[in-house]
C-alpha cells in the first residue's frame, strides 16, 4: 500500500438504545466497534458487507457526517503533518472539512430541489473559501466540465436530470473543493445497471487526473471487485478481513468472506449449487453474542469460537483476518478469470 492518507484508529460509535422507566438510557446500540482502517494516497479501498453492519455508519463518521464515540482520524495536511479530524471543532472542523467529502446513495433526496445545480455545486466553495464570483464561476465550470456535464445544465433544477446526471452533479458537489479523499456510500446502487459502469468509470478517472482517494462502500462485490484495490468486509460492526482484491477473491480465510464471494452471480450455469446460505438472522447489536460475532451463523465455529472473540491478525503482508481458525480452514474464493457482470 502506498503512503497512507487518512490513518483510522479504534473509531466506535454507539447510540442510545433501551430507556429505564424514567427515561435514562440503560443500554447502548454499538453500530460500529474500534476499527482500525488505513486508506493510501490514490487508492480505492472497498468496504462490504451485509446492510446494517455498521458501513455506513464508518463512512459518516469519517466525515464527521456524524460524531464517533471514541477513536481518532489522522489526515495528512498541506504542510505535511497529520491532523486528527475527530478532535477538531469550530472553525478548525470547518477548514479541514475540505479534505474528507462524500457522495450520497440517493442521488435524488441528497439534492435540494429548490436549488439550481450552479447554486448546488459553488455552495461548498462559498462555505469553505469565500472566493470572488468570477473565481466561483470558474471552478464551477471546470468541475462541471471533468464529470460531464456542460454548463447549459447549471441553471436547471434537480428534477430536470436523470439518475445518472443527478449522480454526476453530486459528485461535482463533492470534488468541487479539491478534496484528498472522497467516501461513497453505495454511489451507483440506486441507478440502473446500464449507467453504473458510466459512473464507476468516471470515479476512476477522476481518482487519476486529481489524485483522489476513495472509500467506496458497497454492498455489491461485483461493484467493489472492479473498482478497489483493497478490500475491508464487515460484519456486526467490525472489519473481519482486509485483503488485495486479488488475495480477498482468490483466497478468503474469514466463513463470512467466503459466503459474500459464493453470492456473486455466476455466469456460468454448469456451475450451479455454490451458493452458502447462511442460517439464522445477523444478531441483534444490543445484544451481540458471546465470543465470535459470527459463530451463530458459521459452518465452522467450533467451541472457542462460543466463548472467545477472535483478534485481527496478519495472515500475510496486507492481508488481516479476525478468526480463530484462519490458519487451518481451506475456503472457496473465486476464480480471477470469471466474468463480472454486464453492469461493470
Amino acid at each position: 500500500m502506498s503512503n497512507p492518507v487518512v490513518r483510522i484508529r479504534g473509531l466506535s460509535k454507539s447510540f442510545p438504545g433501551r430507556r429505564s422507566f424514567w427515561g435514562r438510557p440503560v443500554s447502548d446500540i454499538v453500530a460500529l466497534r474500534p476499527t482500525d482502517l488505513d486508506i493510501g494516497r490514490g487508492e480505492t479501498v472497498g468496504l462490504v458487507g451485509e446492510s446494517g453492519c455498521g458501513k455506513t455508519t464508518l463512512g459518516r463518521c469519517i466525515v464527521r457526517g456524524i460524531e464517533p464515540s471514541s477513536g481518532e482520524i489522522w489526515v495528512d495536511d498541506d504542510a505535511g503533518g497529520c491532523t486528527d479530524f475527530a478532535r477538531l471543532s469550530g472553525a478548525r472542523l470547518k477548514h479541514a472539512r475540505r479534505e474528507l467529502q462524500m457522495i450520497f446513495q440517493d442521488p435524488f433526496s441528497s439534492l435540494d430541489p429548490r436549488m439550481t445545480v450552479y447554486d448546488i455545486i459553488k455552495e461548498p466553495i462559498v462555505i469553505q473559501d469565500h472566493p470572488p464570483a468570477d473565481e466561483v464561476q470558474r471552478r464551477v465550470f471546470e468541475i462541471t466540465e471533468k464529470v460531464g456535464l456542460n454548463k447549459g445544465h447549471l441553471r436547471r433544477y434537480p428534477h430536470a436530470f436523470s439518475g445518472g446526471q443527478r449522480q454526476r452533479i453530486g459528485i461535482a458537489r463533492a470534488l468541487v473543493v479539491k478534496p484528498r479523499v472522497v467516501v461513497s456510500d453505495e454511489a451507483v446502487s440506486a441507478l440502473d445497471v446500464s449507467v453504473q459502469s458510466q459512473i464507476l468509470n468516471l470515479m476512476d478517472d477522476l481518482k487519476k487526473d486529481l489524485d483522489l482517494s476513495y472509500l467506496f462502500i458497497s454492498h455489491d462485490l461485483s461493484v467493489v471487485r472492479y473498482v478497489a484495490d483493497r478490500i475491508a468486509v464487515m460484519y456486526l460492526g467490525r472489519i473481519v478481513e482486509s485483503a488485495s482484491n486479488d488475495k480477498l477473491f482468490r483466497s478468503p480465510r474469514h466463513p463470512y468472506t467466503e459466503a459474500l464471494l459464493s453470492a456473486i452471480p455466476d455466469p456460468d450455469p454448469r456451475r450451479v449449487g455454490r451458493r452458502i446460505v447462511l442460517g439464522g438472522e445477523v444478531p441483534n447489536p444490543a445484544r451481540p453474542p458471546a465470543g465470535c460475532p459470527f459463530h451463530p451463523r458459521c459452518r465452522y465455529a467450533v467451541e472457542r469460537c462460543r466463548q472467545e472473540e477472535p483478534e485481527s491478525v496478519p495472515i500475510d503482508d496486507e492481508h488481516l483476518v479476525s478468526c480463530h481458525r484462519a490458519g487451518e480452514l481451506q475456503l472457496r474464493g473465486v476464480r480471477c478469470d470469471e466474468s463480472l457482470p454486464a453492469s461493470t
